[in-house]
């Protein structure tokens, strides 16, 4: 769970499996969940691999070296800001009195707010209310609400 925000769409992870413990083989993430699992604080990652040799079987359990990202700066936003379908995850970025979707990737939460992995940028405008009812292309007049690094409600 800690990791979540370090795992990436189209990355490629190097693995082993128990039946070829020197041998490192590479996969390319092709999925990964939108939530994590409750009761084993675990997140389902799905990676596609060549297995030209056949050497790998279905069944054998991978075990990853996962290059772990550490972001130079850490982005929160309200975690009522956080919209998740059954689809993605994504917050409404302010822009030109627009709204737009852009997607994100949660990471740790803290009290009333969420660590976020994407594209937004610090200072940028985020609708945290009445998300439910807003589109993209939306036009809306913003009232900005300043949130500082301190901030945990």
């Amino acid at each position: 769970e800690a990791y979540a925000g370090s795992i990436i769409k189209g990355a490629t992870v190097p693995f082993s499996v128990p039946a070829y413990p020197e041998e490192t083989f590479q996969g390319v993430v092709s999925r990964i969940a939108q939530s994590v699992d409750p009761k084993t604080r675990s997140m389902p990652v799905e990676m596609d691999v060549k297995n030209w040799t056949m050497r790998l079987a279905a069944g054998m359990f991978p075990e990853v070296r996962w290059p772990i990202r550490r972001p130079t700066s850490t982005l929160f936003v309200p975690a009522t800001a956080v919209v998740t379908t059954t689809e993605s995850v994504f917050v409404l970025l302010v822009k030109e009195n627009l709204v737009e979707w852009i997607p994100v990737r949660k990471g740790a939460r803290t009290g009333a707010m969420v660590e976020v992995f994407g594209a937004l940028q610090s200072g940028d405008l985020v609708v945290f209310r009445g998300t439910d009812e807003i589109r993209p292309g939306t036009q809306i007049i913003p009232v900005p609400k300043e949130i500082s690094a301190n901030t945990r409600t």
